[in-house]
């Protein structure tokens, strides 16, 4: 990553209109940034390590074309690009002038669901007896802690004391345990999961 590129990501802020060229057109606004965090770890074995990454939440409100197009995504700031000062001027612009557009990004903004976090963690080298009580035996281990809110890292624990861990990341993959972050939710600089659900694949 090039300095420059450094520091366009360090200078992107809440609130800030940007570019995702490479990914979603459009023009987009800022509205939370995500950085300082540590990365899941997928065994406990691994080392925990810091992220690099500094995501950027946002809201678009125009296409390419500068019509009304509204949409939620989140992306790495190594990804973004600050607009113009013209773009900016330019939104800023269309949001003061047409106030039924100003008022429609508003309710969309205040209506979006949370942008959450997927994790699947895949098992293998089930008979057909297993598989079939896989789903039961993850209720049984999850269903009452769960909702508290559990790391990856209890998760694994969770899994190795059920005696699933040496299923982890056999080929080829039968089921998968699907965890989810509401909004990226944070404890402790970790990725704190509150549901999760079986998937026969």
């Amino acid at each position: 990553m090039s300095r420059s590129q450094l520091g366009t990501m360090a200078s992107i802020q809440t609130g800030d209109w940007i570019r995702i060229p490479s990914l979603f057109p459009g023009i987009w606004q800022v509205y939370r940034g995500l950085r300082g965090f540590t990365e899941d770890r997928w065994s406990l074995d691994e080392e925990l390590k810091p992220s690099k990454r500094y995501l950027l939440f946002c809201y678009r409100l125009a296409n390419d074309s500068w019509q009304r197009s509204f949409s939620h995504q989140v992306c790495e700031a190594s990804l973004a690009q600050s607009v113009s000062s013209d773009e900016r001027g330019k939104a800023e612009q269309l949001l003061s002038s047409d106030k039924k557009l100003a008022r429609a990004f508003e309710k969309y903004r205040a209506t979006a669901r949370p942008i959450d976090l997927i994790a699947n963690l895949g098992f293998g080298e089930f008979d057909d007896l297993e598989i079939s009580e896989f789903p039961a035996k993850c209720s049984g281990l999850l269903a009452g802690r769960i909702d508290a809110g559990l790391t990856m890292d209890d998760v694994l624990a969770i899994l190795g004391d059920g005696r699933l861990s040496p299923h982890r990341r056999k080929l080829p993959n039968q089921v998968t345990l699907q965890l989810v972050s509401t909004g990226h939710e944070l404890r402790d600089g970790r990725f704190l999961y509150r549901r999760f659900k079986t998937l026969g694949f």
